[in-house]
């Protein structure tokens, strides 16, 4: 098994002022993914209109999730694949909340003001007997409660994969360091931290448009099964901009023999 994934926070449009407006950002967003071919992209932020834009730049991808809002007005965490490589046979989406079920429910206590949501998908690779299942979210960036109820939520909730069935990843901008509580809660699923064997000044993502990152919030948890090739973060200019406000992160997998 080959595997390129990314996790990308998009952001969402605001929209900006100058260079960082989306309708300038959505080239460079598209020349990236263009450029790097990854099979699956985790993707936080998106609203409809800017997957919309995605999909007609990138006709080689499909993507799969849904608005955090019922109504369809807010913010996405879809999953972007690579079609003639991945075969999504499954999605399923839930909450961040005592109610995860509920579409759009958030925590009476949980300190968010806006729901927060996981999507997961199966997918089948071209030419591998193993599925690969990847879960993508978005935690929340006020609340302390909010982001460790929500890694024990999702912890809960991935404990019980099928772990011979599929091959398991989680992509996100977690809105917290390596050694938070969130963190290292989900790094006991198990799965490994993609950017775990750098120098914390090596694992910054946010930059808010800067180029000079300072926060190390966003990366991807594999599967202890499977071997990381290579990883890192994309600190470019593409078409002249910044494509997000947030680093990408890159890595490369395989199975281990």
């Amino acid at each position: 098994m080959q595997l390129k994934v990314i996790t990308f926070n998009i952001r969402y449009d605001k929209p900006d002022p100058g260079e960082n407006n989306w309708q300038v950002r959505k080239k460079a967003i598209a020349s990236l993914i263009d450029r790097y071919s990854p099979d699956l992209i985790g993707t936080q932020e998106g609203k409809a209109h800017q997957l919309l834009d995605l999909h007609r730049m990138l006709p080689a991808y499909q993507s799969v999730g849904s608005s955090r809002t019922p109504d369809g007005a807010g913010e996405y965490c879809a999953i972007l694949y690579r079609r003639d490589r991945c075969q999504c046979l499954q999605t399923n989406e839930f909450w961040l909340s005592d109610t995860p079920e509920i579409p759009g429910s958030v925590g009476a206590n949980w300190g968010n003001h806006l729901p927060r949501i996981v999507t997961s998908s199966v997918f089948a690779l071209t030419n591998q007997d193993k599925k690969v299942t990847l879960s993508n979210t978005h935690f929340d960036y006020d609340s302390t409660k909010a982001r460790d109820l929500g890694a024990k939520l999702i912890h809960s909730r991935l404990s019980k994969f099928n772990w011979q069935d599929s091959y398991l990843f989680l992509t996100g901008d977690f809105n917290s360091p390596p050694d938070s509580f969130p963190r290292q809660t989900l790094a006991n699923i198990p799965l490994h931290d993609a950017l775990a064997g750098r120098e914390l000044n090596q694992q910054m993502t946010y930059h808010e448009f800067t180029g000079k990152a300072f926060a190390a919030i966003d990366t991807i948890y594999y599967d202890k099964r499977v071997k990381l090739n290579q990883v890192k973060i994309d600190t470019s200019r593409w078409e002249k901009v910044f494509p997000s406000d947030h680093f990408p992160v890159i890595a490369e997998f395989e199975q281990n023999e």
